[in-house]
């Protein structure tokens, strides 16, 4: 059976008029701070065009169009603004509410154009689109499978002249959850029942089950078998419809990833689907309440969610979309990336020479930014600089105001005839100073001890949050939940600057200024009154040491020492 030739725009988590939180050491411009405050409003803007532009059947929102909590009044007149463009072009547009837009508050809205249709889990009938007279699409949003329901309710609409609707459903991994909850308490609520049937308590009768596998041809109790707590594939599975597995994946996709597993999806959640691709007969499944892009390809169908139009920081994605889905007559899915986000984030690493100026570093940072690729809706570029190479030179660059002279010299760029305006977030990371032969001084104790793979990571961490009695239980919750912000990189720079400041003072330096340094430690050691002297005699060049390279007034005072 064929089906409708036809392409849909597919978005989520649009999250309307939610501001855009960016890091930078630049204070920023009035102009800026709107553009952070509008740049969620512009990715719908970009879905719309883009809908438009690919001339789409279809607009398929599903979740978190926007957060009802806010009440924005900005974001039902843009939402408004955006479908009614959409009518203009004959363009349907179909609403899975999400957590954030339950479905009682796209009832509250209204004025809302023909087009728009909004599919609510209460009404088990799905919605229909049909394209050139026949029936080429079927969206619901229940979970209710099969030809028809409890109630005799047709569920599964059919198609004509040999054409198959492409139906699309909704999953969420908190659904997920919420079936494997009350699984669990019926199957509990199921023990109970067996275990008061075996005995009367009002007769005093005892009912004898099976008491060794002797008495049954099965090892194991009876039990009612659900596909969630399957385990090893001891599930008794439904053999295949050889005439349903119409779906493929098409091989110029651009959606990349093993069609049998994800990394963020547990095994029970892919059963899960599974079972809905199959006893529902659908094609495409909208995964909703996720912010990453994900795509799992399975034999019945696909499981898509687009991540976000606009990521609100760097910490969700470096950058949003929405996906173009094609599916041609053959049951091919094609699923491509569209590029909604005006504001993306950058992290350009860049290895600095021992011989690196301020006017060298900035040439090569702007290289770097004219190798990168802009989307096509990219306006701003949040950009985190990596600096990886030695103290000194990352300490002068510094020194040189490098964050300054990058908001000056590289505020913007020009790429594809477009101006795309630059923030920048410059970290340094040193490199270790050299080991000891053998490495016995107590820099290089430091610096093994420092540079242990294990002692910055999330498990680590996790465990000295957990086993300290000082901490009351709200302040591990808190602080466990800043785990995903760390950066162990920018805590070891940290470890690597502080350390050569108190234990290898003459990291980087020459060999003259090495000496004086030495000479000081001999003066600091001898106690005498000859090193005294010269002590007094090299206070200059002590002084002009400690300017140059010492920042932290922390490491002053211990210099002074």
């Amino acid at each position: 059976m064929a089906f409708e030739p036809q392409r849909f725009i597919h978005a989520a988590n649009i999250r309307l008029d939610v501001p855009v939180s960016v890091q930078t050491a630049e204070s920023l411009t009035d102009e800026l701070r709107f553009a952070f405050e509008d740049a969620t409003l512009h990715a719908f803007e970009e879905v719309i065009e883009a809908s438009v532009r690919h001339d789409v059947d279809f607009l398929l929102l599903s979740g978190n169009v926007f957060v009802e909590a806010d009440r924005s009044l900005r974001a039902r007149l843009t939402l408004l603004r955006g479908v009614k463009r959409l009518a203009e072009h004959d363009i349907q547009v179909f609403v899975l509410p999400g957590d954030s837009d339950p479905p009682e508050a796209w009832r509250a809205i209204p004025e809302m154009p023909d087009n728009v249709v909004v599919c609510y889990s209460s009404n088990p009938e799905p919605e229909e689109l049909y394209v050139r007279d026949r029936l080429a699409t079927t969206l619901s949003s229940s979970m209710w499978f099969g030809e028809a329901d409890a109630f005799g309710i047709r569920v599964l609409a059919k198609g004509s002249d040999g054409i198959k609707p492409f139906r699309i459903g909704v999953v969420s991994k908190a659904k997920y959850e919420e079936s494997r909850r009350m699984a669990a308490m019926a199957a509990s609520a199921s023990d109970e029942t067996l275990a008061a049937s075996l005995q009367n308590l009002v007769s005093g009768e005892q009912i004898n089950g099976p008491t060794s596998s002797a008495d049954s041809d099965d090892d194991e109790s009876t039990r009612v078998w659900r596909s969630i707590d399957a385990e090893n594939g001891e599930q008794p599975r439904k053999a295949a419809d050889a005439g349903r597995r119409s779906i493929k994946r098409s091989l110029e996709t651009l959606e990349a990833g093993p069609s049998d597993a994800h990394p963020s999806l547990d095994p029970g959640f892919i059963r899960y689907v599974d079972e809905m691709l199959h006893e529902g007969q659908l094609n495409f499944l909208a995964l909703t309440g996720e912010l990453a892009r994900t795509t799992l390809w399975r034999d019945e169908g696909v499981i898509h969610c687009p991540g976000t139009t606009q990521p609100r920081s760097q910490m969700e994605a470096s950058g949003g979309a929405c996906s173009l889905v094609e599916v041609s007559e053959s049951g091919e899915i094609r699923i491509s990336s569209v590029d909604s986000s005006c504001v993306d984030w950058k992290q350009i690493e860049v290895n600095v020479a021992s011989h690196t100026n301020l006017s060298s570093i900035l040439q090569q940072m702007k290289t770097l930014l004219l190798g990168q690729k802009p989307g096509a809706a990219d306006r701003i570029w949040s950009v985190q600089w990596i600096l990886r190479g030695a103290l000194p030179v990352l300490q002068q660059l510094a020194r040189n105001d490098l964050d300054g002279a990058a908001a000056v010299e590289l505020d913007e760029l020009k790429l594809s005839g477009r101006t795309i305006r630059l923030l920048h977030d410059i970290r340094s990371f040193p490199s270790a100073w050299p080991l000891g032969d053998p490495p016995t001084s107590l820099a290089d104790q430091y610096l093994q001890i420092a540079g242990r793979p294990r002692v910055l990571t999330d498990d680590a961490l996790q465990t000295l949050i957990d086993t300290n009695r000082e901490l009351t239980t709200g302040w591990k919750q808190r602080l466990t939940s800043l785990l995903p912000s760390i950066d162990p990189e920018q805590i070891l720079a940290r470890l690597r600057t502080d350390g050569a400041t108190w234990f290898v003072p003459n990291f980087g330096m020459t060999d003259d200024e090495s000496g004086d340094v030495d000479l000081l430690d001999d003066v600091d050691a001898d106690q005498s009154e000859s090193g005294a002297s010269k002590l007094a005699g090299n206070l200059d060049s002590a002084a002009d040491f400690e300017s140059e390279y010492v920042d932290d007034d922390d490491a002053e005072e211990e210099f002074d020492d």
